[in-house]
């Protein structure tokens, strides 16, 4: 039995640790209750690509505290440490993050455990063309040395001709689509679906059980959003079309209903002026309303977090049965569940 350390969205730990126990049987654990970082025992690793809430698989060899926090102390325990895939290998690589506060930094890292590993081991150092990816990252006074099997992050798992400026990742979506609960038979719209992350992501785990459509204000948008489908063989799974999100009863039958909205609107980073912001919340939520049936669910992430939740207040047709915080590159939006009132 090995041990995994695999790591996934702060914030959506739960969701990751559903998932390993749902589809894996296996035991999940925090490691030492930081954010994005879980401990999984298992044979390998190889079930664990197939996952859909992690980021980085790292098969953890040793970890340590550093009392002095210095580079030379971790010098001299980085050349201590064993680790038998380099025996084998041709070539290697240190990969390194750093959390906290120290007088060295993630580059300086690789460098000093790099050179220690080479003098031990006797390997070349390939940066691009390695064999073996030697993870080692400082987190305050701890310390741990693994192998990282995956060569980039597994949220990167569609393929895309058509990239949009503030797309989420997949691992998010797939986060979101476990909070909006959906069920066998259900309709799944997003309304603002961008490049198409969240109905690929959707596609991908529910195939034809779901209907699914997306759409977009933009018509480059929609376009974009359809070739990636089809780049990844899932476009017979989803329903694209223009959608104006302040005014979706235009798209929908009377008597038709939508049983799930997940959607990433825009919030004024990247796209979109903080002006006409309040204005598209508001509009979409009252249009939202009059397609979502009594039961369903809204699922919004959203980065204006207060400007969006004084939007909900103000229509009064929704309430927040649900929100989080999440870090995605450095932001942290907020995750809202809404039901109708």
């Amino acid at each position: 039995m090995k041990r995994f350390l695999v790591t996934c969205d702060p914030g959506l730990e739960d969701i990751a640790e559903e998932e390993i126990r749902k589809k894996l049987k296996a035991k999940v654990k925090r490691f030492f209750n930081f954010q994005g970082k879980l401990l999984v025992d298992l044979k390998s690793s190889k079930k664990l690509f197939a996952l859909h809430s992690l980021h980085h698989i790292i098969e953890l060899k040793k970890t340590f505290f550093l009392r002095k926090k210095t580079l030379d102390e971790l010098y001299e325990k980085i050349k201590r440490t064993n680790i038998d895939e380099l025996e084998k290998a041709d070539s290697f690589r240190v990969t390194s993050k750093r959390f906290g506060q120290h007088s060295f930094t993630s580059i300086q890292i690789q460098n000093i455990c790099g050179k220690a590993l080479q003098e031990k081991y006797k390997k070349k150092v390939d940066l691009k063309n390695f064999d073996v990816n030697i993870r080692i990252d400082v987190v305050g006074n701890l310390c741990f040395v693994g192998i990282q099997h995956t060569r980039e992050s597994l949220y990167k798992r569609f393929k895309k001709s058509f990239n949009h400026p503030a797309a989420i990742k997949s691992t998010i979506a797939y986060g979101m689509l476990c909070l909006a609960g959906i069920k066998k038979g259900n309709t799944l719209l997003d309304p603002m679906c961008g490049s198409g992350t969240i109905p690929l992501e959707a596609a991908s785990l529910f195939k034809d059980k779901i209907r699914i459509v997306a759409g977009d204000i933009n018509k480059e948008y929609v376009k974009g959003a359809e070739e990636n489908a089809k780049l990844n063989g899932l476009e017979k799974f989803i329903e694209f079309k223009m959608i104006d999100a302040t005014k979706l009863e235009k798209y929908f039958e009377k008597a038709e209903k939508v049983d799930r909205i997940v959607t990433n609107p825009p919030y004024g980073i990247k796209i979109g002026k903080r002006k006409n912001l309040r204005k598209l919340y508001r509009n979409f939520l009252v249009s939202a309303s009059k397609i979502l049936s009594d039961s369903g669910r809204m699922v919004v992430i959203n980065l204006r977090a207060e400007m969006f939740r004084i939007a909900v207040i103000r229509t009064k047709l929704f309430k927040v049965i649900h929100e989080r915080v999440v870090e995605s590159g450095g932001l942290y939006p907020h995750i809202f569940v809404l039901e109708k009132i």
